[in-house]
């Protein structure tokens, strides 16, 4: 099941980068940074890609599905209650279960946190990769509950865990690696 995930987030990152070679041209740039972007990028897309698959129609109507959703909350695949689903998981869970609801929700976010002090100055202090985030995450979380996927409180509580953890690694990795400075712009 984790092996399914994966690869549908190559071929998410695949089927995007003749339109991003496109619309990019890095040939024109740094070639070390062009590398790295394409990456984060690319990774980025399969990411939104996979978390945001789901029912969608036209805006009022989706806007309707949330609207219900919300007041039928307990009953519909809205979990508000944090790490309900975590501890259940933990509980209850195999191992399948525990790599894809828990250690993927950390791990996926981990090059978000990396890559955007990696390559943006203005990301490089630990409250910008914070905010940014939380914001992320926010966001997808809440672009769920219009699609009619799951929406839970504990999916933002471990993605935000994996970008602050991605911008703790970038931080190492600044210190053992004086030229990754470099990369930002």
């Amino acid at each position: 099941m984790t092996s399914m995930y994966i690869r549908r987030l190559i071929v998410a990152m695949l089927i995007c980068l003749p339109g991003y070679l496109l619309i990019r041209r890095p040939w024109h740039f740094s070639r070390r940074r062009e590398i790295v972007l394409a990456v984060f990028v690319l990774f980025m897309t399969g990411l939104l890609f996979l978390t945001l698959q789901g029912t969608y129609g036209m805006p009022k109507d989706m806007l309707a599905f949330a609207k219900w959703r919300i007041q039928n909350w307990q009953a519909y695949g809205i979990n508000g209650i944090p790490f309900r689903t975590i501890r259940s998981i933990l509980k209850y869970g195999d191992l399948d279960m525990i790599l894809i609801n828990l250690v993927a929700n950390v791990l996926l976010f981990v090059p978000w946190g990396f890559g955007l002090p990696l390559l943006w100055k203005r990301f490089q202090s630990v409250w910008a990769v914070m905010a940014a985030s939380l914001l992320l995450t926010v966001f997808i979380e809440t672009s769920q509950l219009f699609i009619g996927r799951s929406v839970d409180v504990d999916d933002i509580i471990l993605n935000f865990l994996g970008g602050c953890g991605g911008g703790l690694f970038y931080l190492l990795n600044k210190k053992l690696f004086p030229g990754i400075k470099e990369l930002a712009k």
